[in-house]
């Protein structure tokens, strides 16, 4: 399906934050924990984005009162955020782009001395194993309390979890090539 013309604010942020305050309305902090569960993006992103996605009359804020503390904004999708949304789901994704410095790392390790590669590998595993955990618990948590909703397609938390299935599929595949490496990292060196 080709992409319908787009609304001049939203880029992929913009549609990411909209489906994140379509489900329940939520501030900026909280959109930015949200967002790291499949796409990580930083608070200098997510409150210029914000702005524009309510000067578009796509999100609007609900000013929050906190005791003892400064009040915060909430934001919640407008008929017109959720209608642009919806119109975007389905449209032809962006080829996906992953910047990972670990990769960049390794295409040129053979630079260092190959116990260093090693340690290096090691600790990404170590690193992927508390990732791994995490999402299992993400996903246990997810279960127990919303046994019904992630089994019905018509919920959001349906997504949530083949989304989160899926984010633990592919750590325990990174982990895999991670153990390859370093199976292959503890051969003899070949002489040329």
């Amino acid at each position: 399906m080709k992409n319908p013309a787009r609304h001049e604010a939203l880029n992929n942020l913009g549609y990411q934050i909209l489906g994140v305050v379509t489900r329940v309305p939520r501030s900026g902090y909280d959109i930015v924990k949200q967002l790291e569960h499949f796409r990580p993006a930083k608070t200098s992103q997510v409150y210029p984005t914000l702005s524009k996605l309510e000067a578009a009359g796509l999100v609007v804020a609900e000013d929050v009162e906190q005791e003892g503390r400064p009040n915060k904004k909430v934001y919640s999708a407008t008929p017109e955020g959720r209608q642009a949304l919806t119109d975007w789901i389905g449209t032809e994704p962006e080829i996906p782009y992953s910047r990972d410095d670990f990769l960049t790392m390794i295409y040129s390790a053979w630079l260092k001395d190959p116990a260093d590669t090693r340690r290096m590998v090691e600790a990404r595993i170590e690193r992927i194993d508390r990732q791994v955990a995490q999402v299992q618990s993400d996903l246990a948590r997810l279960i127990a309390d919303h046994p019904v909703e992630i089994r019905d397609p018509s919920r959001w938390r349906f997504y949530r979890h083949s989304l989160q299935g899926r984010r633990l599929m592919l750590a325990q595949a990174e982990r895999v090539w991670c153990l390859s490496l370093l199976y292959q990292l503890s051969g003899d060196p070949i002489d040329d």
